[in-house]
């Protein structure tokens, strides 16, 4: 895509014609585009032409490589030809794929007043990719573009402050464009607000136009104050549902979490059918939020909602003090100590006891300071 869109804007620099053609006859206008294309493939750089011919696939392997060595060369001068090898590094389709080199070209480019160079290279400091992650210098070329009316670099410059839960920079950032916001951006300006408890009214708005837009945390967000009555916002258990529904499409966990315990806590939602809740649950298990494993284990071991299963329950809660859950070490010590499908055993209702209170479960060390 990057070496797509640089070709483009090579290609548009290098071929301009600034003046208006004057009006011609029929015959002149049969003639002239010929003359035109003429005019223009005598303007284009060697740079341009060698991009042509890479991103051309009909050319073959040995000629886009020729290419590429021809680029390299014009890389001693010329910062479009450092950006694009940079580009070519990164994607490692048409060069071996190297993350170090396309960050020091990238670097190498951006000192040179490229403004792309400077984004990428940024981006690069932010995810910690060819190199250690560092935020400061990231900021400051973000800065240089943003302060130039680069979009895509403010936006990257809320996102670097959000990631560091600087809202006020967020704010600062990203606040006065909203107008030209997409999706990510309204997303993160809307929480932004929400953690600094101000302009909520705002950030709702920001949220519901950016979930309308496919946004899949907007959904989520929204999903959480439509069930609790956030933000002065009345409760909407349909609302709150639809947007979860939304959130869970592509299986996010914490989505999917959030979707069944709403669907358990009204089953009307789901026509009373609660496989789809524990279904849910599973596949959020499985995607890696730890909360759903504890909350399928209370399923199965208090039977209210489903035919009672303790070799379920035992099977879960363990999953979920696997992951350090000390009222799923508690339950299976209540579990082991009453024999609730098992066969009674003291040693490992202890065993789970213990690991509870050292996990800090209050119930577990009262019982075992006072067994002492």
């Amino acid at each position: 895509m990057k070496r797509v869109i640089l070709s483009s804007l090579i290609i548009i620099s290098g071929c301009s014609i600034d003046t208006e053609e004057p009006e011609a006859t029929l015959q002149e206008k049969t003639i002239q585009p010929t003359v035109i294309e003429t005019k223009k493939i005598k303007e284009i750089s060697p740079l341009t032409l060698a991009i042509l011919k890479i991103e051309d696939p009909k050319t073959s392997s040995d000629i886009r490589q020729q290419q590429i060595e021809k680029i390299k060369k014009i890389s001693a001068y010329n910062v479009d030809a450092v950006f694009y090898l940079a580009a070519l590094y990164e994607e490692g389709k048409l060069l071996p794929l190297s993350e170090k080199k396309a960050r020091n070209l990238y670097q190498l480019a951006a000192k040179k007043n490229h403004v792309l160079a400077r984004y990428y290279y940024a981006l690069m400091l932010i995810d910690g990719r060819g190199g250690r992650v560092d935020y400061d210098n990231a900021e400051s070329y973000l800065l240089i573009n943003h302060n130039n009316a680069h979009t895509p670099s403010s936006y990257s410059l809320g996102y670097l402050y959000f990631i560091q839960k600087k809202h006020e920079n967020v704010i600062k950032t990203l606040e006065k464009n909203s107008h030209q916001h997409n999706e990510y951006s309204s997303y993160l300006l809307a929480i932004s607000y929400l953690e600094l408890n101000k302009k909520t009214t705002i950030a709702i708005d920001l949220l519901q136009r950016s979930a309308a837009k496919g946004h899949q945390f907007s959904h989520l967000i929204l999903g959480g104050i439509y069930r609790n009555g956030l933000y002065k916002t009345p409760i909407n258990t349909q609302k709150s549902f639809t947007h979860l529904h939304a959130a869970a499409a592509n299986n996010d966990p914490k989505a999917l979490y959030d979707l069944a315990t709403l669907s358990i806590e009204h089953l009307e939602l789901i026509n009373n059918d609660i496989n789809i809740a524990i279904n849910q649950l599973k596949t959020a298990d499985k995607n890696g939020y730890p909360e759903a494993s504890f909350e399928l284990a209370k399923i199965y071991d208090q039977g209210n909602l489903i035919k009672q299963n303790f070799t379920e329950a035992i099977y879960w809660y363990k999953k979920s003090a696997s992951h350090g859950n000390n009222k799923a070490m508690y339950n299976l010590a209540s579990i082991y100590i009453n024999g609730d499908g098992v066969d009674m055993s003291i040693s490992q209702a202890e065993y789970w006891l213990k690991k509870s209170a050292l996990q800090g479960n209050k119930r577990a060390i009262n019982i075992l300071s006072n067994n002492q």
